[in-house]
């Protein structure tokens, strides 16, 4: 890495290099440049303090926590891919990005409190005005789809109806579960295409999982999973919407827009990289279907 000539306080031009220096990775000619910047840059001094208190509540809750090895590889292919775009001028936003994944996918859900641990302002726009609880609840599906949709890529591949309705090991959907694969494609036409439909355990939760595609990288999951002294309206949600009857509940964490619903013994997701309003239409479309299935399950 070339020595930066500061000749004016630029901004753009010292920002990049804020996590290079945190990690003491630059040349020493540079690093004494950023840090004459920093000195003379209020604005800097604040962005570069928050982003150091963020690399240290990762690599808190990652030195607390033990991940499987196969998820570990997957973390680590992950960010070696992110690597030449690592030092954009935006690094918060991919610095938040890479919190999130190793957090939800390595701590417990019920040990995190997003807005209190990562202390987004209001201009962020990561997360919606949502109780606490709501979004600890919603994160239970948020888990599932990381875990085996992105982080697993799972949704790059294709298992064919014929091929989910002859597994018979301990991912098979079942006879309980199995029906949901053609009612749920069927629901949504030509618009997606079931990739991959499963029984999955992450964070030591069960859970019933449906992964589509649809154009332009859309990938959707649809995730079941039995309630553990969970419920929206224990938590008083209010639901943005109702299909036939069903309440809908939503949040956007991150980059994911998670909408859920529940039945008497169950609570199911769709989460996506949709917008706010393409999500709950898919939510809303599978909702009567699925809540149907989960209630003939419960009786």
């Amino acid at each position: 890495m070339n020595p930066l000539n500061f000749n004016n306080r630029s901004c753009e031009r010292s920002r990049p290099y804020f996590d290079a220096y945190l990690d003491h990775e630059l040349p020493v000619e540079t690093h004494q440049d950023v840090q004459q910047h920093i000195v003379s840059c209020e604005d800097c001094a604040r962005v570069l303090e928050g982003r150091d208190r963020m690399k240290h509540l990762v690599r808190s809750a990652v030195t607390k926590e033990e991940a499987p090895l196969e998820l570990t590889a997957a973390l680590r292919e992950r960010f070696r891919s992110e690597r030449p775009s690592f030092f954009a001028y935006d690094t918060a936003r991919w610095m938040m990005a890479a919190a999130a994944v190793l957090i939800l996918a390595i701590a417990g859900v019920a040990a995190l409190r997003w807005d209190r641990v990562m202390g987004f302002g209001a201009d962020d726009s990561v997360f919606q005005t949502v109780s606490a609880r709501v979004q600890e609840i919603l994160r239970v599906g948020l888990v599932d789809h990381l875990h085996c949709a992105i982080l697993a890529e799972k949704w790059k591949g294709f298992v064919s109806f014929d091929e989910i309705k002859a597994n018979t090991r301990r991912s098979a959907l079942g006879p309980q579960f199995i029906d949901l694969v053609p009612a749920v494609g069927s629901k949504l036409g030509s618009d997606y295409k079931i990739v991959d439909g499963h029984r999955c355990t992450a964070n030591n939760r069960e859970y019933i999982h449906l992964i589509l595609t649809g154009n332009e990288d859309r990938i959707v999951s649809l995730v079941i999973t039995e309630k553990n002294n969970e419920s929206f309206t224990q938590a008083d949600a209010v639901a943005v919407m109702k299909a036939s009857g069903i309440p809908i509940y939503r949040d956007r964490q991150g980059k994911y827009e998670i909408a859920g619903f529940e039945s008497d013994k169950y609570i199911a997701y769709v989460v996506s990289n949709l917008d706010r309003d393409s999500n709950l239409n898919v939510a809303s479309a599978l909702a009567p279907i699925v809540y149907r299935h989960l209630h003939r399950l419960e009786v």
